[in-house]
């Protein structure tokens, strides 16, 4: 694999844990939520459409304008090694 991967994935977790250290426990739920919303029989495609809106969102609203573009290459790279690491793609 690629170096830059695990670059990406520790700078998701270091900002995973910063934001968790700031509201305590917050990426934990969403977590859980996102599990749950999935096992109670919910409509897959529309948990899909919901976590898209939700990246999108943060994109926009919560990364700094200079970063977005880095950012959302990022995030797409990091989506793909995932899901070929599941071998979904």
């Amino acid at each position: 694999m690629p170096d830059h991967h695990f670059h990406a994935l520790d700078r998701l977790i270091q900002q995973a844990n910063q934001a968790s250290a700031r509201k305590p426990g917050s990426v934990e739920i969403l977590a859980t939520m996102i599990r749950l919303a999935t096992e109670d029989g919910s409509d897959p495609y529309l948990i899909l459409g919901v976590l898209v809106e939700g990246a999108v969102h943060i994109l926009d609203k919560h990364v700094p304008p200079e970063r977005r573009a880095e950012a959302t290459q990022e995030f797409g790279r990091l989506l793909v090694e995932r899901l070929k690491a599941r071998g979904i793609t």
